[in-house]
């Protein structure tokens, strides 16, 4: 190997290793805790802009049900800015996931939607997580 190829492989290489320690870096600096209101019949503000808020639309002719996820609740709306945003959005159906939407800072808002079928389903449960404020689960009974 001549030196030119050299230098080329030890620059992809710390290329690789520094866009590696920026994903690492960016990992270890989300908030994974559970969080959970202290009275879920009268959060507070902070509360109510973390909870994703569960919508249930209509049946399509095939048999899914549209199902929205917004997260912040009474008139809040989770802000997406560079330093704060909601990274993730999962849907599940009586304990089974059925979808997952990972999200972007500034660029995405914090809300996502499944098409589901919801025969015989019980319950649906909504999993935003806040790269700041940690995971924040809403459980509606359907």
């Amino acid at each position: 190997m001549n030196r030119r190829e050299a230098l080329k492989v030890v620059g992809a290489t710390a290329v690789l290793a520094a866009v590696g320690a920026e994903a690492k870096m960016k990992e270890e600096h989300m908030n994974r805790t559970q969080m959970k209101p202290k009275d879920s019949a009268n959060m507070d503000k902070g509360e109510l802009k973390h909870s994703p808020q569960v919508t249930v639309k209509g049946k399509d002719a095939k048999g899914y049900t549209l199902v929205e996820i917004t997260v912040g609740q009474g008139g809040i709306i989770h802000p997406s800015t560079p330093d704060h945003w909601i990274d993730f959005i999962s849907l599940s159906a009586d304990g089974k996931l059925i979808g997952k939407s990972t999200l972007e800072p500034e660029i995405s808002r914090g809300a996502a939607s499944f098409s589901v079928k919801l025969d015989n389903v019980q319950s649906l449960t909504a999993i935003a997580g806040c790269n700041l404020h940690g995971i924040w689960t809403t459980t509606i009974s359907i």
